[in-house]
């Protein structure tokens, strides 16, 4: 089945193959029956894949791509709520006079998320998902889950509530998240829901990456231990209730399924369901326990229903990590015999060795990042572990009966995922705490090798390669460290950052490739801190729009204190010293110098920056403003004008485009061309970078009321609200200030 995804074969032919080669296998001799039979079995396999993913692979609403339309659909999954919306899961019932039933992707405004198994009427617009972009290919990742169209919709109406099983389904989530985490709210609420329904959601990406980092982002995902505890449960109440075994068992039947149903079909979950069922089934039917019989038949549920899921990180991790448990964590126990841990220690020790040395190939090519405090990570964080889905399961149990009690528990549970999420803040903060580049996997992988060889090596060669184990690590680090950080931290889209520099400019363009500052500000600013303090270590690039002061004065102290990759400047005949002395600087470090001139463009992954002004080197004497730098930066489907000093008399003939942002030109002087430049511009946000109580006067009057008439313009000043961060994937915009 899963072979289809590269060989398919859905024809007729194959079917009837099948069924030959079967019928052949019972008329052959003996020898050659069990080839033929598990020939047949394949052929049987791979035709029924090959079906599936046909069927997957139809879509009624790829030819709507374009079009809106009233449409009702009903939520699948839990809403996950990102910077700029909400994603959520659904399956379309009408979509105007087309009756279908057909899973889609719904984005959402961010607000109220509508519920799991709530029935919505909406009127929403059909896209198609995005192609290879910047790494990721969504609409190769939702149409391995049979999702081909993502549908935008805005208000939404709540018209009922699906039933059958899956209507039981959400009742039994919903109830299992009000006892889970009665009374709590936040982060711990978060890690626990994350802990036993798998829902990761409700975490921060702060605290989500440091689950990652960490290596205890598995934590979030439910396994084999959430539904051996569910099943002990029942069988511990059908103990203590006097019922027969037959009976307990059945009653742990019913809890694995109804928890299976809350959680989702998540692939680590419906593993562990099929494994803990047929444990339970085993029993009842008095037959041997074969746990890789149990692997096998989880996966044959998961690629029967969709063969694509082999392509499904979970799917890898969830089936490797239980590999290496039956193969590998034997291995190392007997290895850490004799050593003086306690034998929970060792057991935790064995299974994440075993566990992130087998998924660490899957995790670099599906995440390119290797977490390398496994070990002490989840040796750590065992501790909460039990306690904390012990804690839960009672609580859920207790909730009917007694609210108080489930609540208390809910409390004390709370401290569990409170030390949960210092763990991974702890162990995923560190600078050292994963791989990321592939220098550094090389040391990695080298020094894993290096180990294995110093262990079995005799003791006299062992000293000899010791020492140059340890000065060829010393020589790769050299040669493979570089001063450039990882990308700017949590950055996932454009954010653009209007420093608060008093009168002055200072605008930093940050993306997960790295980060671009336009303009310095004045010296007492300094930028430099403000850089830090945002994580920035490294610029791409430096833009200086023009040799004044308050917009150059701080550039020598940034190229001499952060690497930069190139200074963009608009290289003016001019005796200002801040100006000649951010080129002395630039040229000391080996900086390349190049000229600002219109025209150009600079991309930086999916950013890109344009320069439409200046077209020359403007003349000696000339006003500096006459001839800065001004850009269009484009991110997706949202622009920014940044304009420096640059008025209408300037910007207007440029006949730039529509933009989303508005730096307004020259900290908000009087221009009285402004209005005839919005009118073309028509911005959603405009800033002024402007100093409290200044000598000019800016804002003026003027230019406060032509902004004032802008229809939905949301008007910003650092003066007023310090930073002013904007935030985009791309289609979305949001806005936010220090103040």
């Amino acid at each position: 089945m899963a072979c289809a995804n590269a060989v398919p074969a859905e024809g007729a032919w194959v079917a009837a193959s099948a069924v030959g080669v079967a019928s052949a296998s019972v008329l052959a001799p003996r020898s050659a029956r069990v080839v033929l039979f598990g020939a047949a079995l394949a052929l049987a396999g791979l035709w029924w894949g090959s079906v599936r993913l046909d069927a997957l692979a139809r879509s009624s609403l790829v030819a709507e791509a374009g079009t809106a339309g009233r449409t009702t659909a009903v939520v699948t999954g839990p809403a996950r709520t990102g910077r700029f919306g909400l994603r959520v899961p659904a399956q379309v019932r009408r979509f105007r006079s087309l009756v279908v039933r057909e899973r889609v992707l719904l984005e959402l405004p961010l607000g109220r998320a509508p519920p799991q198994g709530g029935v919505l009427d909406l009127l929403a617009e059909i896209r198609l998902p995005h192609g290879p972009r910047n790494g990721f290919d969504e609409r190769a990742w939702l149409g391995r889950q049979g999702i081909h169209v993502v549908l935008r919709g805005d208000r939404w109406r709540l018209v009922g509530r699906r039933g059958g099983v899956w209507g039981l389904a959400d009742r039994l989530r919903s109830r299992l998240l009000r006892s889970t985490g009665l009374g709590l709210e936040g982060e711990r609420r978060a890690v626990l829901e994350g802990v036993v329904l798998g829902e990761d959601g409700g975490l921060s990406e702060e605290l989500r990456q440091r689950f990652r980092a960490s290596g205890l982002f598995h934590l979030l995902a439910v396994s084999g231990q959430n539904v051996a505890l569910v099943a002990g449960a029942a069988l511990l109440l059908g103990w203590l209730l006097g019922m027969e075994r037959w009976l307990a068992e059945l009653g742990a039947l019913a809890g694995i399924a109804g928890y299976v149903l809350a959680v989702g079909a998540q692939p680590s979950v419906v593993r562990a369901g099929v494994a803990g069922s047929l444990g339970s089934l085993a029993w009842l039917a008095a037959r041997e326990r074969d746990r890789w019989y149990f692997l096998l038949l989880g996966a044959f549920v998961l690629l029967a229903w969709n063969p694509a899921t082999v392509r499904d990180p979970g799917f890898q991790l969830s089936f490797a990590a239980v590999a290496s448990i039956f193969t590998l964590v034997p291995r190392l126990r007997r290895r850490l015999e004799g050593y003086p841990l306690p034998p929970g220690l060792g057991a935790v020790v064995a299974v994440s060795a075993a566990c992130g040395a087998v998924t660490a190939p899957i995790v670099w090519l599906q995440f390119h990042a290797i977490p390398v405090l496994t070990v002490p990570a989840n040796a750590i964080a065992a501790p909460a572990m039990v306690p904390l889905l012990g804690l839960a399961l009672a609580g859920a149990m207790l909730a009917p009966v007694s609210p108080g009690a489930a609540a208390m528990l809910a409390w004390l549970n709370g401290w569990c995922a409170a030390y949960l999420a210092a763990c991974a803040r702890l162990v995923g903060g560190l600078s050292f705490a994963q791989v990321t580049s592939t220098s550094g996997l090389a040391l990695l992988v080298g020094g894993l090798l290096g180990v294995v060889l110093l262990v079995r090596l005799p003791r006299g060669p062992r000293v000899v390669l010791a020492g140059l184990a340890a000065l060829v690590l010393l020589v790769a680090l050299a040669l493979s460290w570089s001063p450039r950080p990882a990308a700017p931290p949590f950055v996932s889209g454009l954010r653009i950052t209007f420093l608060d520099v008093g009168q002055g400019d200072a605008e930093l363009l940050q993306v997960p490739e790295g980060a671009v500052l336009v303009d310095q500000g004045p010296p007492e600013a300094n930028v430099v801190r403000q850089l830090r303090r945002l994580g920035v270590r490294r610029l791409a690039a430096l833009v200086v729009t023009h040799v004044h002061r308050d917009h150059v004065g701080g550039a020598s102290s940034v190229l001499a204190r952060v690497p930069v990759d190139f200074l963009l400047d608009p290289l003016e005949p001019t005796a200002n010293p801040f100006e000649r002395a951010a080129l002395a600087e630039a040229r000391r470090r080996r900086v390349p110098i190049v000229a600002a001139r219109a025209g150009s463009e600079y991309r930086l992954g999916r950013l890109r920056i344009r320069v439409l002004w200046p077209d020359g080197v403007g003349m000696r004497g000339e006003d500096p403003h006459d001839h800065a730098v001004v850009l269009l930066v484009s991110y997706g489907e949202i622009d920014a004008l940044l304009t420096a000093d640059a008025e209408s008399p300037i910007t207007l003939p440029l006949h730039p485009p529509p933009v989303e942002i508005l730096k307004v030109a020259h900290h908000g002087s009087a221009d009285s061309g402004l209005p005839s430049l919005l009118g073309e511009l028509r911005p959603r946000v405009a800033v002024i970078s402007v100093g409290a109580r200044n000598d000019y006067g800016h804002p003026r009057r003027s230019t406060l009321a032509a902004l004032e008439q802008v229809p939905g313009l949301a008007l910003y000043r650092t003066d007023l609200d310090g930073w002013v961060t904007l935030d985009t994937d791309g289609r979305s915009l949001s806005v936010r200030s220090a103040r």
